[in-house]
């Protein structure tokens, strides 16, 4: 072998090592499958979701006005993806960053959380669905939840969400005084201990920091009935007009398992199938009860009559509204 070449090969190899030791590492970034409503220089925008990191341990994610060079975003989806970090930061003080290339992609279980949910049990036990059932939604643009507590209406920031570990603040709600009967002081309660979650075959369960479950809930899906339909509801208002509260008052009760209502007309005791029923349509099929006379039928044969006409309902907290199909309310009931 020639000499000078000899000589040549070991500079050669030095510099290509070291070259390589003094080329800067580029970062690792992950980024969620959610927008999030954030301030800007510009003022209200949607930020990006970002956690800096390898894996997914001890995420902790924040907000990134910025976007990022070379990236697609796609909603639902979370990206795990090289970038080159710029020596300068932006105006809102966030790195800037360029894609160099993507290295995994994943559905973000976060998204899951989204939409309306109904209460199904507290630490582990069945709650009585006789009474009004506490209710909860998530909007992630906003990262709020809010709801009904079985009496009240609330609201909260939520503070941290991870994948599967989440942080609510103290929520505010409002200070009615409820007759009827409500487990809202215990639900606020235990809400408060929750740091997991969990969603799985639209079924959300929260863990306290024990690990223990503590709240379930089931999803509220527009295509089939609100879970917070079933029990007894009292009639409130009649074509109208205000029902007073007595021992004759109309009521009703939803079996949502057999598809069937029951109750009292005011007079007598009917019962009746379900024919149709959703997320807010409801029609009825044909009214069977006694055949007692009552010194007042007035209130009876109004209600009946009304039951007939009614296609569809919205469930509001502890009041069961049901109209006709000009959306005109016919029927007003309370938990």
């Amino acid at each position: 072998m020639n000499m000078k070449f000899r000589k040549v090969l070991p500079f050669v190899a030095g510099l290509v090592i070291l070259q390589s030791c003094s080329t800067p590492k580029n970062d690792v970034v992950w980024v969620g499958g959610m927008k999030a409503a954030c301030d800007a220089d510009a003022g209200k925008t949607e930020c990006l979701n970002i956690y800096e990191g390898e894996d997914l341990k001890d995420e902790k994610w924040q907000s990134m006005s910025m976007e990022i060079e070379g990236f697609t975003f796609e909603e639902g989806y979370m990206k795990k993806i090289e970038v080159k970090k710029a020596d300068s930061k932006g105006e809102d003080g966030s790195s800037i960053y360029t894609m160099v290339k993507e290295i995994d992609k994943k559905k973000d279980p976060r998204m899951d959380l989204n939409g309306q949910w109904v209460l199904a049990s507290v630490n582990g036990n069945n709650i009585n669905k006789m009474i009004v059932l506490p209710t909860l939604k998530f909007d992630l643009k906003s990262m709020t939840i809010s709801g009904n507590g079985g009496c009240n209406l609330y609201s909260a920031q939520i503070e941290e969400l991870g994948t599967n570990s989440i942080k609510i603040s103290k929520n505010a709600g409002t200070l009615m005084e409820c007759a009827n009967e409500n487990m809202e002081n215990e639900y606020h309660k235990v809400l408060s201990t929750v740091t997991k979650y969990e969603v799985k075959d639209e079924k959300l369960t929260f863990h306290d920091k024990d690990g223990k479950e503590s709240l379930t809930f089931i999803k509220v899906d527009p295509s089939q009935a609100n879970p917070a339909l079933g029990g007894m509801w009292k009639n409130t208002r009649l074509l109208g007009d205000e029902i007073e509260a007595d021992d004759n008052t109309p009521n009703i009760t939803f079996d949502l398992d057999k598809m069937i209502v029951a109750g009292k007309d005011g007079c007598n005791n009917y019962n009746a199938s379900i024919k149709t029923l959703s997320n807010s349509d409801l029609v009825f099929g044909d009214i069977g009860s006694t055949k007692m006379m009552c010194p007042n039928m007035e209130t009876a044969d109004k209600f009946t009559n009304a039951m007939a006409v009614v296609v569809a309902y919205k469930v509001d907290g502890n009041q069961l509204i049901m109209m006709d199909q000009d959306g005109n309310e016919v029927l007003a009931f309370a938990k």
